[in-house]
């Protein structure tokens, strides 16, 4: 039986994660679906992370390592290369997979011919305690105008089909500092159908000190060079796609003014502000605020972000 279900890879990245390895791996020794691997790419960590992956001695665990410590993009398109299974799933090593998420996906992606699939999250504190539930919007189908106007696809809860990227020569770019998952999935869904489960099969850590929260000065160009990358590969697309394309571009814009508030650059941000504020009533409203008060638009960034 475990022989007739497709073979799933695991992806971990890890720099320096010994303090969350064992939790991680118990999420994924404790999964109901059987065949699978794990590809563990080390990412020149300096801790004992190495020691902690060979102490578990499980044969499905597959080690490999980076001479020098490179960006997130690039360490996890070197995983994938690496991936054996028909379908690659990817847990960051400070977050936690339900035991049914891998056979749940599984299940949905076979019946139909689906590139991805993702689902609910449980965001919790260095506590685990939970502190919001996050479950997707949209329904399974053609998802490309929907992520381009807000994009929800998680990586905890993600799952792609290995001979769809095959297909469209797609990996992780090595030039993404922050933003990887965007810029391979807004690549890999276009004209293709998406699975959406919506329970939870996910808990997401929220720290302080995540790369999350220090890579918003990169948001804005990433945004800009994957809109790029997807107008060059589907020329047709920004027709097709015309207020998508609008929104998604002004989101950039909007992610300067973040940042540009963020370090006191307000002719930078008022710039951007300039460009989008008549779009609609939030980027009106943060544009407002911007000329208004900018230490008052910090504190609301800081409110609603949570950093």
């Amino acid at each position: 039986m475990k022989e007739s279900k497709p073979l799933v890879s695991f992806v971990v990245n890890c720099f320096n994660g010994e303090k969350y390895l064992n939790k991680c791996f118990a999420s994924i020794l404790n999964q109901t679906y059987e065949n699978w691997e794990l590809i563990f790419w080390d990412n020149a960590s300096t801790d004992s992370s190495k020691d902690i992956f060979f102490s578990y001695g499980d044969k499905r665990f597959k080690y490999f390592t980076s001479k020098k410590n490179v960006n997130l993009g690039q360490a996890r398109a070197w995983a994938v290369e690496k991936c054996l299974g028909e379908y690659i799933a990817f847990l960051d090593v400070d977050d936690e997979w339900f035991s049914n998420k891998t056979e749940v996906q599984i299940e949905a992606m076979l019946k139909d011919d689906f590139v991805l699939s993702y689902a609910g999250i449980i965001e919790v504190n260095n506590k685990t305690q939970v502190k919001n539930k996050i479950l997707p919007r949209y329904k399974s189908g053609y998802l490309f105008s929907e992520n381009m106007l807000q994009f929800e696809i998680n990586m905890p809860s993600s799952m792609i089909k290995k001979s769809s990227l095959k297909s469209k020569k797609l990996n992780f770019d090595q030039n993404i500092k922050a933003s990887e998952e965007y810029c391979l999935y807004m690549q890999l869904i276009y004209n293709e159908k998406v699975c959406v489960i919506d329970i939870p099969l996910a808990k997401y850590l929220l720290r302080e000190d995540s790369l999350t929260n220090h890579a918003i000065k990169y948001w804005a160009e990433e945004r800009r060079y994957t809109l790029n990358k997807i107008i060059v590969k589907n020329p047709d697309a920004l027709t097709i796609f015309k207020n998508e394309f609008k929104e998604a571009f002004a989101r950039a814009e909007y992610y300067s003014l973040r940042f540009n508030l963020e370090i006191n650059n307000l002719k930078k941000a008022k710039i951007s502000a300039i460009k989008i504020y008549k779009l609609n009533f939030k980027y009106f409203f943060v544009s407002l605020l911007l000329f208004i008060s900018p230490k008052i638009l910090r504190n609301v960034f800081k409110k609603y972000y949570k950093r």
